[in-house]
């Protein structure tokens, strides 16, 4: 790409350089002198050549302008997702850039940005999140052409993350636990949640025509959101219908709830409110679950309905399910999200592996060589 540095004798700043840009368009600008025209033209042919070149006049747009649209864009977000970003948006970027042109965002500014969060004591999950949201409006930037060279919220340094325990409970705790609450139904709530693997919004939204109890099988087709007091009806998680398995006792209590309390209709949901209402975790916790799990006594202490989600993928490994049928019943995208998220439960998974590869190294070595100097010595 091309430029050149013309002399106009009758204007204050003689010498002009001008260049085609990348978007197309001529720019140019007038200096005094040809030595800074000439500069100047070979920095912006130079961005253009690094694909860091920018608009000058697009750089200006300010970042709460900015991130506006950028997250008016953002179609295939869940509602609660985009609830959470503009809230993000609302108390710490639009704080702490929105005044800013979007080019002017350094990695220092971010940086300091950054420590201000930690030094007021901002979770680092949350400051993780932060920083997600920022990066990923900046990226768009980029994209547009706002800003060049490298995303200055990407390699910022982050406070470290404790990954949280998990809370796991025996077949036994969940057996008290669904024999403490106050009815049938909710009974066989907490029997699905722990041996189903269910999220919250999952179970809340399972309906009649769901439940294939011949083949002891749950559709999971749907996800009942509540965002900011509304309650709506969308895709799971991972935006993928799956199939659950249950025991067959879980089975035949599904099957008694069915006949016993829920509506005849196809369509009718399977958990519901006393009121026959959907089912609102703030409310079931409050008014039932907290309630139940302090009748079910002191070892339940804190115990929340996603802990049940967990221990369904222990109870699993404990039964012998390897890390495919795990990730299958709960939903996850990949065995590998499943080994990150339950990483001990497969402790010593290899042991036996081992163990048969020494049974097939003594069948072939031992007859020709003997025993090791090891174990002769053992």
């Amino acid at each position: 790409m091309n430029g050149s540095v013309t002399h106009r004798p009758d204007r204050p700043s003689p010498w002009k350089a001008r260049y085609r840009g990348p978007d197309g368009r001529e720019h140019s600008r007038s200096f005094k002198r040809k030595v800074d025209a000439e500069r100047w033209l070979r920095g912006e042919l130079a961005k253009v050549d690094r694909g860091e070149w920018v608009d000058s006049a697009a750089g200006s747009v300010l970042y709460a302008d900015w991130a506006v649209s950028w997250l008016a864009g953002k179609l295939r977000l869940s509602e609660r997702t985009r609830a959470d970003y503009r809230g993000i948006l609302g108390s710490r970027l639009v704080p702490g850039f929105g005044a800013r042109p979007v080019r002017s965002i350094t990695r220092d500014a971010v940086a300091k940005w950054v420590a201000a969060m930690v030094a007021e004591g901002l979770s680092p999950a949350r400051i993780r999140k932060c920083v997600h949201v920022l990066a990923a409006s900046l990226d768009a930037a980029m994209d547009e052409g706002l800003i060049g060279g490298r995303n200055p919220a990407r390699r910022v340094e982050l406070p470290r993350q404790i990954k949280p325990e998990h809370r796991y409970l025996t077949a036994e705790q969940v057996a008290r636990l669904a024999d403490a609450m106050p009815s049938s139904a909710d009974h066989v709530l907490v029997l699905v949640l722990a041996y189903g693997g269910l999220r919250w919004g999952e179970a809340a939204a399972l309906r009649r025509s769901r439940c294939d109890l011949l083949r002891r099988r749950l559709v999971i087709a749907e996800a009942l959101s509540d965002v900011d007091g509304r309650l709506s009806f969308k895709e799971p998680k991972t935006h993928q219908q799956r199939t659950v398995q249950l025991p067959a006792f879980v089975t035949e209590a599904v099957a008694r709830h069915l006949a016993d309390s829920v509506l005849a209709d196809e369509a009718a949901l399977v958990f519901t409110s006393p009121e026959v209402r959907p089912l609102r975790y703030s409310n079931y916790r409050r008014r039932t679950w907290d309630r139940a799990r302090k009748i079910a006594g002191p070892d339940l202490a804190g115990v929340t309905p996603h802990d049940l989600r967990h221990t369904c993928a222990s109870l699993m490994r404990a039964a012998g399910a390897d890390v495919k049928e795990i990730q299958q019943q709960l939903g996850h995208r990949s065995p590998v999200v499943t080994l990150s998220v339950y990483t001990h439960l497969f402790d010593g998974a290899l042991d036996p592996v081992m163990d048969r590869l020494e049974d097939q190294h003594r069948e072939l070595v031992w007859p020709t060589r003997g025993p090791s100097v090891v174990e002769l010595s053992g």
